[in-house]
């Protein structure tokens, strides 16, 4: 056996947006072509009927014969048979509620297939699968029998319906199937037995439904009188059962059935059954014993059988084709592995077909749509390797070539000299273009501009959505074939087509091609407000090229706004150098968007609210473009945000009741004010007061920080207990099952001794520690977006304190990271703490002591005393003056201004730390106090300087030593 790549011969995709499944395709000579040439035919759960001819290695548009919408809505399997007795194939399509055959006729030389109906059976109940074959021995003619999803078997003969009969005790439909040497039906029940049920006795049992017998009537009379008392109960109420010829316990449930000669040695009146379970493979006989069974290392997808090659006459030998979900083909002769492959495709039904120039090729399916025939073997080689005869190395030419390549490095930013960056000429060119307003309700075309709706969103139905139209164009002349495009957005928004498959894109970028994304909304607070947009293709020459792309996403998709809302439990104030604009003017689109009423509760809400007492927010009493204060909500009541303007100063109050909603009111608010006084002061001469800039004067909310923290770990922990619990109770389950299974095939079988109550009792152990972990892990989920939003305040707010700028920020946020990951050992809080650990020692660091400190390896924290230590140190080391980037380090560019490779933390040596820091404070109302005054032992340094105008860290706190949460505590002004 060996392991081999399947190599592409021919693929395409089917439609887009489309889903299919195991009886979704058909290979067969279904226009009876007189050369005996087969067709792929695929149907989808959309209705479309499509056939394909590949004639060479590629696709083309000519291989497409047939594509059409059939009118029964889903197609849930295909057919090829003899279903009218006048000789020829005509085609079975299986809908919902509808059976229809067709004849298909070659039209055009061959070009395409033309499709006519020729007979429909409506059925009354939903149909789940079906098979066929010459049921009761007919001559010349397939017969067709559905299965219904209430275990109902219509019989259909051609224009006829036969009868309707019901499988008892009948629970889920499983896989059918048609014996033709027995004249037998097989399928799998949900109690995971093969029946078999022969076609005479189906058709002489009663067309009603037999209840299951009544608790009386069988303790009374069934008890007493056994399977005789039964079938005279059955016979007194008119009713006949059916009886199943036999049955075998499989002891899982049955992906497929097939029908073929899969043994060595059968007669022409043999055959076998092959089941595919989900670890199991069986064969069986036509009679039902077990000749062969193999338990598979993998979980099966799919199967096929097909004539061995050579013995293409009927009752040849056949092999075995399984598809696992690890995307292997499997070739099984008889019990042997013969041949492994590994496909490009995740298959969901799979079939051997000959096809023009290539036979026994594997025509493949998966369940979007991807169509694909391959061959299994290897490429032969072009350029077979000879053997020359050895000659001396020129190792001068060596030593060229390798100083021609290092130079290339070098101007490609590689090596330690550094360099630009050099960007290939060939790329894709992606370009976002974001509403600042909701789709309007379904029913509403988003494609009224004729652009194609590549999402295929026509058939979504509902909800509020954001679409985003996404321009792409490829640059440098390369050209790339089914761009596949991946969306992830943050919570609560979904992408309602996480990946859309984009068949050709345009080289010009004056004319793009247009991929609509759009996005629902839903309940909760958002941790992030960027959409990520991953292209990747492969350009022709093969060569795998992939871009992102980072959307900005509009305040509307997550929240609106409401009338004013009073009172709050945490306020933030910030400070600007500019006159406050009305509210109205910066949230122009959401005051637009808002609900009706909401604009006449903002002309009198600022009036409402009051005035701060220190701040004199609010006041006013104009319409909604002047009002002072404005409230917004997030979808689904998850917490609402208020925004107060000060008449005095350029001074802005944010407050609520919900921490972490703040951070997106905040952010928004600032780049609004941002890009408001840069338009209003384009071409005009410089501002006395300066460039805008926002600043933050009140103290740090780390208690409530740290709370959060706090019960984020504290679910953590709970979660991690749980496991331990859990994994405990499965080796105790695990080691009943020995015993007991011991005591079982003990010849002189010993007393249980309560084994099997101690087995109750674990299982239900088990069962409510899985319900437990489950809620926990719910509960950990909401504590993380809980606490990411947290941490998106606190760096805001660090930031607009000690005015870091990009740089800065950008490290203080790769420290302290907005995304929570919890690990199962290793989480957020252990990633922070070596973080902050990291640029203790480096660049924060006071003395060459503290940079010779070993670093620990990284292990599950206990508690969180040292992490909320170390951020209290970084953030006083941050209010002394103490930088985490020299002026000439640009993070990411790995270049100083010497251009130079530097790292992304500055080292400081020994020299550059000096005995006192006697650095200008960075914002107005901080004052720096110097080494002598405390900052590097335990006591507090307000205690030591008295009392300083301004808030200072204390090294030992945790929080600031004369400020507390300042405008962020209950009820402070």
């Amino acid at each position: 056996m060996s392991l081999f790549k399947a190599r592409d011969w021919w693929q395409t995709q089917c439609g887009h947006g489309e889903e299919f499944d195991m009886y979704c395709l058909l290979v067969a000579n279904i226009d009876n072509d007189p050369t005996g040439q087969v067709k792929i035919m695929t149907g989808s759960f959309s209705g479309f009927l499509r056939v394909y001819l590949p004639r060479d290695r590629g696709y083309k548009a000519e291989d497409l014969l047939l594509e059409t919408e059939l009118e029964g809505g889903p197609v849930l399997a295909l057919a090829a048979g003899r279903f009218t007795g006048s000789g020829g194939l005509q085609l079975a399509v299986l809908h919902p509620r509808k059976l229809s055959v067709y004849a298909v006729a070659s039209q055009g030389g061959g070009s395409y297939l033309q499709l006519a109906r020729l007979y429909d059976h409506w059925l009354e109940h939903t149909a789940a699968n079906m098979t066929y074959g010459p049921f009761n021995g007919v001559q010349g003619c397939d017969y067709i029998c559905v299965q219904s999803y209430d275990g109902q078997l219509y019989f259909f003969e051609a224009e006829a319906q036969a009868f309707t009969r019901y499988l008892p005790n009948f629970l889920v439909p499983g896989p059918l199937a048609y014996v033709d040497v027995s004249d037998t039906f097989i399928t799998c029940t949900a109690a995971m037995e093969l029946e078999a049920y022969k076609y005479k006795v189906i058709a002489a049992a009663s067309a009603e439904k037999v209840a299951a017998p009544t608790k009386d009537l069988v303790s009374s009379g069934a008890s007493a009188a056994g399977p005789a008392a039964t079938s005279a109960t059955a016979s007194a109420s008119g009713t006949k059962k059916m009886q199943a010829d036999w049955r075998v316990v499989l002891g899982e449930a049955a992906i497929d059935i097939r029908v073929g000669r899969f043994s060595q040695g059968l007669s022409p009146h043999q055959a076998d059954i092959v089941v595919l379970g989900e670890h199991n493979l069986f064969v069986l006989s036509s009679a039902g014993q077990i000749t062969f069974q193999k338990r598979l290392e993998y979980h099966p997808a799919c199967c096929t059988t097909y004539p061995v090659p050579g013995a293409k006459t009927p009752g040849g030998a056949e092999n075995l084709l399984v598809a696992t979900h690890t995307k292997a083909l499997l070739v099984y002769r008889t019990s042997v592995l013969s041949w492994a492959a590994k496909a490009d495709l995740q298959p969901v039904a799979v079939a051997v077909a000959d096809l023009p120039t290539m036979r026994g090729a594997v025509v493949m399916l998966d369940d979007g749509g991807g169509l694909a025939a391959c061959y299994l073997g290897t490429e032969p080689l072009l350029n077979p390797v000879g053997f020359t005869e050895s000659k001396e190395l020129d190792y001068e030419a060596i030593a060229r070539e390798h100083r021609q390549l290092a130079q290339v490095i070098r101007d490609h930013g590689g090596g330690a000299g550094g360099g630009r960056l050099v960007e290939p000429p060939e790329k894709l060119i992606m370009r976002a273009q974001v509403p600042h307003r909701l789709d309007q309700p379904r029913g509403h075309s988003i494609t009224g501009e004729g652009l194609e709706d590549l999402s295929s969103l026509s058939s979504a139905i509902g909800g509020k959505r954001i679409t985003v139209k996404l321009y792409l164009a490829l640059q440098g002349g390369i050209s790339a074939e089914n761009l596949t495009l991946s969306i992830t957005a943050p919570e609560p928004l979904t992408p309602v087509a996480p990946e859309i498959v984009v068949p050709n894109v345009s080289p010009s970028a004056v004319e793009p091609t247009v991929a609509l994304i759009s996005l629902a909304t839903g309940s909760g607070l958002p941790s992030s407000a960027t959409a990520l947009v991953v292209a990747t293709f492969r350009t022709l020459a093969g060569e795998p090229r992939s871009q992102r792309l980072d959307v900005s996403l509009p305040l509307c998709a997550f929240c609106q706004v409401i009338p004013p809302v009073k009172n709050a439990e945490y306020k933030v104030t910030l400070s600007t150098n500019r006159a406050p604009p009305p509210l109205g003017s910066l949230f122009e689109d959401m005051l637009a968007a808002a609900p009706p009423g909401v604009a006449q509760a903002l002309s009198g809400g600022a009036a409402a609210m009051g005035a701060g007492a220190a701040l004199g927010l609010g006041g006013g009493n104009g319409g909604s473009g002047t009002a002072t204060v404005l409230s917004f909500q997030f979808y689904g009541g998850a917490g609402d945000v208020t925004i107060l303007v000060s008449k005095a100063g350029g001074r802005y109050r944010i407050q609520s009741d919900v921490l972490e909603a703040m951070w997106l009111i905040a952010a928004e608010l600032t780049a609004r004010l941002a890009k408001y006084y840069a338009e209003a002061e384009a071409g005009l001469p410089p501002a006395p007061e300066g460039p805008f800039t926002v600043s933050y004067e009140d103290a740090l909310p780390l208690d409530d920080f740290y709370e959060v923290v706090e019960q984020h770990f504290a679910v953590r922990q709970r979660v991690v207990q749980l496991r331990t619990q859990l994994e405990d109770r499965a080796v105790q389950f695990r080691n009943i099952e020995k015993r007991l299974l011991m005591r079982f095939k003990d010849k002189n079988p010993a007393p249980l001794n309560q084994l099997d109550l101690l087995m109750d009792e674990t299982y239900g152990s088990i069962m409510d520690l899985g319900s437990s972990m489950e809620a926990a892990q719910a509960d950990l989920a909401i504590r993380s977006r809980r606490l990411s939003g947290c941490v998106q305040l606190l760096l805001l707010l660090v930031r607009w304190r000690f005015a870091l700028n990009e740089a800065e920020f950008a490290v203080l946020k790769a420290c302290i990271s907005p995304q929570v990951i919890d690990g199962s050992e290793i989480g957020w809080e252990e990633i922070t703490e070596a973080a902050m650990t990291h640029l203790l020692r480096t660049c924060l660091a006071k003395s060459a002591k503290e940079q010779a400190v070993q670093v620990t390896p990284l292990t599950a924290a206990k508690d969180t005393q040292r992490l909320r230590k170390h951020i209290s140190l970084v953030l006083e080391r941050m209010a002394r003056g103490m930088k985490l980037l020299s002026p000439g380090e640009v993070v990411g560019s790995g270049n100083t201004a010497l251009g130079g490779q530097r790292p992304l933390y500055r080292d400081y040596s020994l020299a550059d730390v000096p005995h006192a820091v006697p650095v200008a404070p960075a914002v107005p109302g901080l004052t720096v106090v110097s080494e002598e005054d405390g900052i590097g032992d335990s006591t507090n340094s307000a205690a030591a300087t008295g009392r300083s105008p301004g808030p200072v860290l204390s090294p030992g706190s945790s929080g600031w030593a004369d400020g507390g949460f300042g405008a962020m505590s209950p009820g402070s002004g």
